[in-house]
């Protein structure tokens, strides 16, 4: 027998004699499930009533993460994926702390089984199961949707992304499922989005990024051949956000977010910085400086991806981003003093249809893709006087 296997039998055979081993004590002698809440609002799940036996050989155990999801997990229901946490032995009690908050008014389904391997592949009693949820907040539902970007209503044939801000932080379950594209039919367009286990949201969560599925807006790509792009130039459809989204508070939003966009030809033209018209600000004040492209450029790129250099080194300041993504401004920390200045400007700043500078998402075969750590930096030069 192995060493995991013999952990398996021997944590198994503790669990069946639970109540014959436990010591006489003040705390819960039958195994039960229960969810802790804090003051400051934390919550926790954690299995009581086992034996000291039972708790040191779980501690003593080098659990694989799937391992303890499989002798403790805690999910929204049977079918879905397991809520990632740590897994502590504290307080005579097997502890589960998720690693976000568990969302107010949600049930989840805990399921503590006698072995790691979980359902028949182990010995044991059978598994202990409980629903477990924080309250639903009482309070009047008041998130909504403040923007989506491109603020533009007229979007390319070749759309790649759109970013949906709201009024507050948003919950922890997936967004994809309260995003839809209709029609001017108000039918619902199938496939539009991409679908993906790892959520894009910003450090505060406010911030969302939804995807175009790039198999569908790329020709050539067997989706795009099967089902061609979910936007097509010529025609008119509705970007729906749906109320049932809920935020951290566990409250649905406001109000659905409808939003009409008029669909143009696809934009397949690389960026090119030529086009760029920098207009220096002048010496011994703040005033902005403004660069203008011919064409909206990615809303959330526009922030990390230019920037302003002096004498070799970053200058600090202040960024907007106006007139439908197409006008970029930098006001500094300190007034402007007179000489050369570069504008820099990132390898991964894009349009909305994710064309790169001197790269053609659409003639891009991802060969010629920079698989460095740092992308890459163009150099603009201007002059303040």
């Amino acid at each position: 027998m192995n060493v995991h296997a013999l952990r398996v039998a021997v944590l198994a055979s503790l669990l069946a004699c639970a109540a014959a081993c436990s010591r006489p004590a003040a705390r819960e002698s039958t195994p039960a499930i229960r969810l802790t809440t804090l003051s400051t609002g934390a919550a926790f799940v954690e299995v009581v009533g086992l034996t000291d036996a039972t708790l040191d050989a779980i501690a003593d155990a080098d659990y694989s993460q799937a391992q303890w999801s499989a002798l403790l997990r805690v999910a929204v229901d049977a079918t879905s994926p397991a809520v990632v946490g740590r897994y502590t032995v504290a307080e005579h009690a097997l502890r589960f702390t998720p690693l976000f908050p568990f969302d107010p008014g949600r049930q989840y389904e805990v399921r503590f089984g006698p072995s790691p391997l979980g359902g028949d592949e182990g010995p044991g009693a059978a598994p202990l199961v409980a629903l477990v949820g924080l309250a639903r907040s009482t309070a009047v539902p008041s998130t909504v949707v403040t923007h989506v970007y491109p603020s533009g209503d007229v979007v390319p044939e070749n759309q790649l992304r759109m970013y949906i801000e709201f009024s507050a932080p948003m919950g922890r379950r997936s967004g994809i499922e309260y995003v839809a594209l209709l029609d001017d039919r108000g039918v619902e367009v199938p496939g539009t989005f991409l679908p993906l286990d790892y959520e894009f949201w910003n450090a505060d969560r406010t911030r969302f990024t939804v995807f175009f599925d790039p198999g569908r807006v790329k020709k050539g790509i067997l989706p795009n051949k099967q089902m061609g792009r979910a936007l097509r130039a010529g025609r008119s459809y509705t970007l729906l956000v749906r109320a049932e989204w809920q935020d951290g508070s566990g409250l649905p939003l406001k109000e659905p977010f409808r939003r009409t966009l008029r669909v143009g030809p696809a934009d397949t033209h690389p960026l090119d910085t030529a086009q760029w018209r920098i207009d220096p600000p002048p010496a011994g004040g703040r005033t902005p400086l403004v660069v203008t492209f011919p064409e909206p450029v990615d809303q959330g790129l526009l922030f990390r991806a230019l920037g302003v250099r002096s004498a070799g080194q970053p200058l600090g300041g202040d960024v907007t981003v106006e007139a439908n993504e197409t006008r970029w401004t930098f006001t500094p920390r300190d007034s402007w003093r007179a000489g050369a200045y570069d504008l820099l400007a990132l390898s991964i700043l894009e349009d909305r249809a994710g064309n790169q500078i001197g790269r053609a998402f659409e003639v891009d075969n991802f060969e010629t893709v920079d698989k460095g750590p740092d992308p890459q930096t163009m150099t603009l030069p201007f002059r303040v006087q």
